[in-house]
């Protein structure tokens, strides 16, 4: 069976696709494509990973005035056939996707072909593109119930978070024993997580409060956009400043840390969660749907650690501070295997 890929945008949204190829890929039941822009990052990932990458042209939704509305949508009209061409050349039967306006054209096409397209919804709050194609998809993975009331009750599947196996490649039975490792660091580990350009005033607010904050061991992951912070930060013999990290390098940090201080992308927080760590929560202010704040309420139930910005250097300093001495207790085995299962069990079916 041949799959075609269909991802969008972040880190954290292209982790959970190589999530899916790295569980099916041994199986030579499947091969893969991936469609995205062109010069993209998908585009670099699926060349790290071999995957055979195809762009197309497409249009952006825009739910606002934008003088690009006039003259976009006739790039969806490209993509569409460019998908058609890709589609039948490469004999795909299955288009498994997320979000993103390249998804709109992509599914359009494949319907039309008469072919199965499968979602995975990760937010509370999908996106509109997301919801459009569930109208024809075969099948609509969630992670969160509250996403059920945008799609028909009959194709949904609640299945929860798709997570890497690379976060977990240690044996599970010295999978305790691994993560004992943060218990060597005599002070609390914290770590910092990215998100694209919307991080800075994060990153801002370490760096504001780096001395109240010494008191914690400090590792900090910038992303590409961010890379004028690693040299503030290797000023401190406390901090430890990375641009990118693997998947194999997050298991390790992950593994150490006691608390985190993120945005609210449901991988991000799944992912932290599964490792134990303690979260403070900062969703984006304005991320469309406002699905950061939603993805957030969901977490705070758990946590009760959710932040505005307008509250960092305040009352996010403040909580960080009482959690000076805090060490994570690993009390459960991750399950994430089970949602990979199942969606292999639906890409099975004929």
């Amino acid at each position: 069976m041949k799959i075609a890929l269909v991802w969008w945008w972040t880190w954290w949204h292209v982790f959970p696709l190589l999530a899916l190829y790295n569980y099916l890929s041994k199986d030579n039941d499947f091969e893969f494509i991936w469609i995205w822009e062109k010069n993209s990052l998908e585009e670099k990932i699926a060349k790290e990973n071999n995957i055979k990458f195809y762009y197309v042209k497409s249009w952006k939704l825009r739910r606002y005035f934008s003088f690009k509305n006039f003259y976009e949508p006739f790039l969806n009209i490209l993509g569409f056939f460019d998908v058609l061409w890709i589609l039948k050349k490469e004999k795909v039967e299955t288009i498994f996707l997320k979000w993103g306006y390249v998804s709109l054209a992509t599914s359009l096409a494949w319907k039309l072909l008469w072919k199965k397209i499968i979602i995975h919804e990760s937010d509370s709050i999908p996106w509109l593109s997301s919801r459009m194609i569930g109208k024809f998809a075969s099948k609509v993975f969630l992670t969160f119930n509250k996403a059920s009331k945008y799609f028909l009750k009959e194709k949904t599947e609640v299945i929860w978070q798709i997570l890497n196996p690379l976060l977990f490649y240690r044996p599970i039975s010295s999978f305790s024993t691994w993560l004992g490792i943060h218990e060597k660091f005599d002070k609390t580990q914290l770590l910092v997580t990215w998100w694209s350009q919307w991080s800075s005033r994060i990153f801002d607010f370490v760096l504001n409060n780096i001395n109240e904050l010494s008191g914690f061991d400090i590792t900090v992951i910038l992303g590409t956009l961010n890379t004028s912070y690693k040299e503030k930060f290797e000023k401190y013999d406390f901090v430890k400043a990375y641009e990118f990290v693997s998947q194999e390098q997050f298991a390790e940090i992950y593994a150490k840390t006691d608390i985190a201080i993120s945005r609210a992308w449901a991988t991000t927080l799944f992912e932290l969660e599964n490792f134990w760590i303690l979260t403070f929560i900062i969703p984006l202010k304005g991320s469309a749907n406002d699905h950061q704040f939603y993805n957030a309420l969901e977490f705070e139930k758990r946590w009760n650690l959710v932040f505005t910005e307008e509250s960092l250097n305040n009352n996010l300093l403040n909580k960080l501070l009482k959690y000076n001495h805090y060490k994570k207790n690993p009390d459960f085995v991750p399950n994430y295997k089970e949602t990979l299962k199942k969606i292999e069990k639906e890409l099975k079916i004929k």
